[in-house]
């Protein structure tokens, strides 16, 4: 099989960024020739990866084909892991649940035992599905993940993990390709979706619930990092002394301003979880909402040094405590108030459109990379 752009890896990459073609808008901007065009199509056609999706409108001749990537029954697993709870999801190629269970967990716990019981969970859902088939499964982690995106790096919040083959633990249950990446990073990336961005800007994004991470796309891709670390704001010291962080060190950003922090500080007034302390802050609670206000304040002076270095279009705040109205105003008091104005000027922030649902369409944008390239399709199409 021949290649560069005519292969039928490279024709799939275009078919699939928009909606429908006609073979004449394929022949204008390919330059392939119709005898080539066709063959190629042929191919794509037997291994079901696109199909003819009704008719154009006719302008008083014969109405052209509509072509389609074949996402059709086409599902994507979904583990979206955080440090206290877990969301499950069967999404399609587009990154849409269809069906989803929560969990508790604590993710200190060892894989061994917790990762069984998350993909007994999963293996639920997808049975539920008919004539389904999975494409890949996407799944985010509170903690580093390196450029391979099978397993974790050091991390503070899941130390037993570290170097555990995840990706062969899962491929076993499911012969699938299987993506990992960090929650922070699959949250920015499903936010970058929604947001059209301008070239060569970037997106700066931050989960802030019971830890505090961030994530920075550019070109469609999010930063990793040499190490998998990239984002890793939680761990940045901002005073010597202070409560000490999971990490060991005193001063974090993670061990003052976390949701984990807030609810140590808060105990004494009676605040339970995280999503009480969230409704409390939406309530207006004088104490609670001036520690989460003073939280979000010191989450601001970090991110207007990182807003500084990266000169992003827009912030997205999410997680438990990141989309409350009155956390993003005091984020983006903070960010204006210590950074340049002309760091800042065309600046836009903002609480998560995607919400819950961010790191699903995420996790399904890797997922739909990995499975779909042009070198694994071509490959696909040499075996025959």
């Amino acid at each position: 099989m021949p290649s560069g752009p005519t292969t039928p890896g490279h024709l799939l990459t275009l078919i699939r960024s928009r909606p429908v073609w006609t073979r004449q808008q394929l022949l204008a901007v390919t330059g392939m020739s119709r005898t080539t065009l066709f063959e190629r199509l042929d191919v794509l056609f037997r291994h079901r990866l696109v199909y003819e999706a009704g008719s154009a409108g006719s302008d008083g001749g014969r109405p052209a084909t509509l072509l389609r990537f074949d996402d059709r029954e086409r599902v994507a697993l979904v583990l979206d892991l955080g440090q206290t709870h877990a969301r499950i999801g069967v999404a399609d190629l587009s990154g849409r649940t269809r069906r989803m269970t929560e969990q508790q967990l604590d993710i200190a716990e060892p894989p061994q035992s917790l990762l069984p019981r998350l993909l007994r969970a999963a293996a639920a859902l997808l049975d539920a599905g008919d004539g389904e088939h999975l494409a890949g499964v996407g799944m985010s982690v509170p903690g580093p993940v390196g450029a391979t995106a099978a397993s974790l790096g050091t991390s503070t919040t899941m130390p037993e993990w570290v170097s555990y083959p995840i990706a062969e633990v899962v491929r076993e249950r499911w012969p699938v390709p299987v993506l990992i990446e960090n929650d922070a990073r699959a949250f920015a990336l499903g936010e970058s979706t929604s947001i059209p961005l301008a070239p060569g800007a970037a997106l700066l994004a931050v989960k802030f619930a019971s830890g505090i991470g961030s994530g920075i796309v550019l070109g469609g891709e999010a930063i990793a990092g040499v190490g998998g670390a990239a984002g890793d704001i939680g761990h940045i010291r901002i005073s010597d002394d202070g409560p000490i962080c999971l990490c060991g060190r005193r001063g974090c950003l993670a061990a003052w301003a976390s949701g984990r922090a807030l609810l140590e500080q808060l105990r004494p007034h009676g605040v339970r979880n995280l999503r009480d302390l969230a409704a409390r802050v939406d309530r207006g609670d004088p104490d609670v909402l001036a520690a989460a206000t003073q939280a979000a304040e010191s989450l601001g002076r970090v991110l207007a040094a990182v807003i500084a270095m990266v000169n992003p279009q827009a912030l997205v705040l999410g997680g438990t405590l990141g989309k409350l109205p009155s956390v993003v105003a005091a984020v983006e008091r903070q960010v204006r108030a210590t950074a340049l104005e002309r760091v800042t000027a065309g600046l836009s922030v903002a609480a998560s459109r995607l919400g819950d649902e961010a790191v699903t369409v995420g996790l399904t944008a890797l997922v739909n990379a990995k499975v779909f390239a042009p070198d694994v399709i071509d490959a696909l199409v040499d075996s025959g």
